[in-house]
This record gives structure tokens, sequence and C-alpha cells, in this order.
């Protein structure tokens, strides 16, 4: 084709809008399609938290059960304080902790846990402050018999330490520190006690001219020790030196 047929035919294709037509399959080609968006999933909410055992609280004016509160010199402290356990959630069937303020008297800790017993909880601690000022749990065995090897530790109202084997017996008197009860020579002479017996526990109380806190040190200074054979505190309202000892 001669030179001007030529240019003239690329002409008439240009005004047919060939090269439009070109220009918008490519941009058909570089087109992206957007996918059409997923419908909305109703949120799902979260799951309700789990039933909590009611925080307990006892000091030496009042026992805090969740948001009820009892004066801690209330006669049958033990059964009011059971009442406000009546329909709580993880009680029955667990083991259950508690706070023992140092100051609160060792019979209210006492009476509490034994509350907790008669609500079915499997066992109990008592988290209280240490003398280092951190805190720290006491286990709590519901035991209702103990072998007669175990020893069984009663705090006396002028802060002598009385210890002697549950089955009744030989009974040993630790003196009073500069502070109330020596609890470096009381876990000494339990250790001594210990030798032949694989109790798992001790029997401990105290006159309520003592405190939770010197009764808790006891207590977990001789399960701490090198050597203990105990893993848990069994806690007395009484006990006679040196007789058999007698659980509810």
């Amino acid at each position: 084709m001669p030179p001007m047929s030529r240019t003239v035919c690329l002409f008439v294709l240009a005004a047919l809008g060939v090269a439009a037509c070109d220009k918008s399959s490519s941009d058909a080609e570089n087109t992206t399609v957007e996918p059409s968006a997923a419908p909305l999933t109703p949120a799902v909410p979260p799951p309700p938290e789990p039933p909590r055992a009611p925080d307990i609280i006892v000091d030496r004016s009042a026992v805090s059960v969740g948001a009820e509160h009892l004066a801690a010199g209330e006669p049958s402290l033990a059964d009011k304080v059971g009442a406000l356990f009546a329909g709580q959630p993880t009680i029955e069937g667990h083991s259950v902790d508690l706070v023992g303020m140092r100051n609160a008297k060792p019979s209210q800790v006492v009476a509490v846990v034994g509350a907790l017993r008669a609500a079915k909880a499997t066992g109990a601690k008592v988290k209280t402050a240490a003398r280092d000022d951190t805190t720290q749990a006491l286990p709590v065995s519901f035991a209702t018999s103990v072998p007669d090897c175990t020893v069984v530790l009663w705090i006396a109202k002028d802060g002598v330490i009385n210890l002697w084997p549950a089955g009744g017996g030989a009974l040993k008197r630790v003196g009073r520190g500069l502070a109330g009860p020596d609890v470096t020579l009381g876990t000494d002479a339990v250790r001594t006690q210990w030798a032949g017996c694989g109790s798992p526990a001790i029997a401990i109380g105290a006159e309520d001219t003592m405190t939770w806190g010197l009764v808790f040190d006891l207590a977990t200074t001789v399960i701490g020790s090198p050597g203990s054979r105990a893993s848990a505190a069994i806690l007395l309202t009484s006990a006679t030196p040196g007789h058999k000892l007698s659980l509810p």
C-alpha cells in the first residue's frame, strides 16, 4: 500500500475508535473487582465469669462475708456466720480462702473455719500478714481424727507453749519469749516430738488473751520447718494439756 493510503487507513481506524477500544480493554484488564462485603455477624458476648466464694475477712471487731458484716463478739458466732454461707457458691465441696487479721482473737478465726466446715467445705486456707509483712497462707484440715502421735500445741494465756501427743502423755512447756510465745524453741520442741510420727497435720490453738497472729506464726513456722511432716493445721477451740485430744 502506498504510504499515503496507509496513513489514511490509520486515520480512519483512529476515527472509528479502535484506539479507544484498545485503551478500554487495557483499563478493564487492570481493574480489580472488589469482592462484595461479607454479611455482618452479631458480636458474641463473653462468657459469664465463673461463680466464686464471697470474700471472708475476720478481725477483732467484725466478720465480713461479702457485703454482709457481723460483730465478732456476737454469741453463737459460728452459727450466724454459717447462715451467711447458706446459698453461697463454691463453698460446699470446695476449699475456701479467708483472711484472718493478726489482731483477731483465735476463737473468732476458729468459729469462721468451723462454719465453713458445717457448710460442707472440704478445707480452708487462712491468709494472714506474717511477721515480715508478707501475706502467707495456713492450710487448715477438717480431719475428725488424727494419729495418737500427732503434735498438739496450745498457747496458754501467759504465752507459754504447751506441747503433747494427741493420744495424751508427757507434756512439754516452752516458756514465753520477749515478744510472746517463743516460736523458735517451740518449733525445736515439735521436731523432737515428731520422731517416729508420720502425722500429716498438727493441732493448734490458743487462749483468747493471745492474738490470731501469734497462732498463725507458730503454725506456719512449724509446718514450714526443715523436715516437717505436717502440711496442714487443725484449729482448736480448747484443749487440756497432756490429755487425749478430742476432735468434733
